[in-house]
């Protein structure tokens, strides 16, 4: 008797619910997504649904065979499974001859011809690329950034020498306040020349990305933790629902579950089995504890992978490299000033302070530029579709989008009292500067 797609659909690879199950180690040991993973679980169910029906091999995605090998690996969990598709189905591995080739080709071929008649057209995030970043369609650099600027800080020095007996007989003739003046203008005027090119690099770079892409797929806590780069965020928002559910109650930071409180998602499982363990437990020690779970720190890995492989990416690299060199010589203009003035025993303090600052705001940009792609277009994209993804007006979106004033009084005054207990405690660390910048000094050079 074969099997019906219904049932095969409804098998719950996750079951028995536990803290590292299938969905969750998927994603954990390939960095991908939630939607993704289970996409890519729906997909290898279909696959197994056309081994068992079909009496010819055929053959899976590269992601398909992803979750195939992972769901070996749960030897009772695949037992079942095939036993629920009425046969067992062997993993048959490739030994790369020329036979081999062919014989997997037709399979190939074959098993697409039987999806469309089956299931449609097949996605193409799933059954076309060998791995869940290759739909963001940016192969990766020649050259990595790190060396790239040890390589661009030899040359700047390098260059340092010969600018700086071209420009000295210039710089004599300017006067301290002149340079001082057209010299932060121009530093201004690039900073946001270079902003402005770099924004819309970056969203070319998003319009190349396949319109299947992971990225374009993402879960409103996941788009919450690209906004803000704090794992926080997620577990606040997971929190927030159980509170709004009535699954938890929270008095001044202590947390408690309700009794017969029964989890929705993995993240509330996860949340609910600490929470009753320890009966009732302080808000601050349950963040230390759901940061280190894999469910949550899923979410924190597959972003920051993301992040990687962007800045990896030979797109990425072009960008950072006209910045880096843009930059550069807006500093080294600088430099070759303050130079001329130390070497004319002429005083610089103010140059120097100029160049501190400025140097600061190069390393900012720079630091800030990998995120540039998730952090402001992605996340552009998802506030432009909101009215499309959220329909029905979920409070989970308005939170990616909107942050914490979006959380129950209740979670706001948490998130409130641990923000107020942590610049507490590093504002005793701050101190003034301790000096005065209002004493006489110059900018080098000038007659």
């Amino acid at each position: 008797m074969q099997p019906t797609w219904q049932n095969v659909l409804a098998y719950d690879l996750d079951k028995p619910v536990s803290e590292y199950g299938f969905s969750t180690r998927l994603a954990k040991e390939n960095f991908w997504t939630k939607n993704f993973t289970q996409s890519a679980i729906v997909e290898y169910k279909k696959f197994m649904y056309l081994a068992a029906t079909s009496d010819l091999m055929v053959s899976p995605s590269e992601i398909v065979d992803i979750v195939w090998h992972q769901h070996l690996v749960f030897t009772q969990s695949y037992q079942d499974f095939c036993a629920l598709l009425g046969k067992p189905i062997q993993h048959v591995p490739s030994t790369h001859n020329k036979v081999d080739f062919e014989k997997f080709r037709a399979a190939k071929e074959r098993t697409l011809t039987l999806y469309q008649k089956t299931f449609g057209e097949p996605p193409h995030d799933i059954w076309n690329f060998k791995g869940m970043y290759e739909s963001l369609n940016m192969p990766k650099g020649n050259m990595k950034v790190r060396s790239f600027i040890l390589f661009g800080l030899l040359i700047l020095a390098a260059l340092s020498v010969p600018a700086y007996f071209a420009l000295r007989p210039v710089y004599v003739k300017i006067e301290s306040g002149d340079f001082l003046f057209y010299y932060t203008i121009l530093a201004i005027a690039v900073m946001v020349v270079l902003r402005i090119y770099n924004r819309a690099q970056v969203s070319r770079f998003a319009r190349a990305v396949h319109p299947s892409s992971f990225l374009f797929h993402l879960s409103p806590l996941e788009v919450a933790y690209m906004k803000s780069g704090n794992l926080d965020t997620v577990i606040n928002g997971t929190l927030n629902q159980l509170a709004k559910d009535a699954k938890i109650s929270i008095r001044d930071t202590t947390i408690d579950a309700v009794a017969d409180a029964e989890a929705r998602t993995a993240e509330e499982y996860q949340a609910l089995e600490i929470i009753k363990a320890h009966q009732k437990i302080r808000y601050e020690s349950l963040l230390n504890l759901l940061r280190a779970k894999p469910i949550f720190s899923n979410t924190k890995s597959a972003i920051d992978a993301f992040q990687k492989y962007f800045v990896k990416s030979k797109k990425f690299g072009n960008l950072f490299y006209v910045s880096f060199s843009v930059l550069g010589l807006v500093l080294m203009l600088g430099f070759v000033r303050l130079m001329t003035g130390v070497l004319r025993d002429k005083p610089v303090s103010l140059i120097a302070i100029l160049l501190f600052f400025l140097f600061l705001a190069v390393v900012s940009i720079l630091a800030d530029l990998p995120r540039t792609l998730g952090k402001q277009t992605i996340a552009d994209y998802y506030k432009k579709n909101l009215a499309t993804l959220n329909p029905d007006n979920n409070w989970e979106w308005n939170y990616a989008m909107h942050g914490s004033s979006m959380l129950i009084p209740a979670m706001v005054t948490l998130v409130a009292v641990r923000s107020a207990s942590s610049d507490g405690d590093s504002s005793s660390s701050d101190s003034s500067c301790g000096s005065s910048c209002s004493s006489c000094g110059g900018c080098g050079g000038g007659d």
